[in-house]
């Protein structure tokens, strides 16, 4: 099992369960005796499978890699999950299935991936791996972004972003960073 940052569970052996309480985590379940993962939103059945399962705050976000897990969840159907598929467990019941975004589990490799993901949604994700404070103009929280990124250094993703898209990093501190749109500089010839 690897927790993502900013992520907790409590774990129960005996029971062959965990309950994940914040973020993210990956598992890979290798035997053929179920592994259960309880949450908010319902629980997971996990046997021979591969999976990740991010807490939201409104909904969680259960991706297979290789296997089939069955959703339980708390109003609607049982389903099962097969590998290469996602889905978002919510309060009503389960979303749409659709094809598994191999972009998501990046965090295992210290990579966030971004694919015409809006800034805003990027710099909260980018936050989770940062100390402190970092904030945004709300101008800028629908900018694209694609690209993958190393999280061994948030400082040099900030001026990646600032390279390549029309923003500016003002860092009062390393632990208070904002970003703001780029000011346009002209220069005028005076005759």
């Amino acid at each position: 099992m690897q927790l993502n940052t900013d992520s907790a569970v409590n774990v129960d052996m005996g029971a062959r369960a965990i309950t994940l309480v914040r973020g993210e985590i990956a598992l890979k379940v290798p035997g053929s005796v179920p592994l259960t993962i309880n949450g908010p939103y319902g629980r997971i059945v996990v046997g021979r499978s591969e999976v990740c399962v991010r807490l939201n705050n409104s909904d969680c976000r259960v991706s297979v890699v290789s296997g089939t897990v069955q959703l339980y969840p708390l109003h609607g159907p049982v389903l099962a999950l097969n590998a290469q598929q996602q889905v978002t467990l919510k309060q009503s019941g389960i979303g749409a299935v659709s094809v598994f975004d191999a972009l998501l589990p990046g965090w295992r490799d210290d990579v966030l991936s971004a694919q015409n993901q809006p800034l805003g949604d990027f710099l909260r994700e980018l936050g989770r791996y940062r100390p402190g404070l970092l904030r945004w103009e709300p101008a800028l929280e629908n900018l694209r972004v694609t690209g993958s990124f190393r999280l061994d250094n948030t400082d040099r993703v900030l001026s990646l972003l600032a390279a390549s898209l029309p923003v500016e990093v003002q860092m009062r501190t390393r632990y208070w960073v904002t970003l703001a749109p780029r000011k346009n500089i002209s220069t005028k010839n005076s005759a």
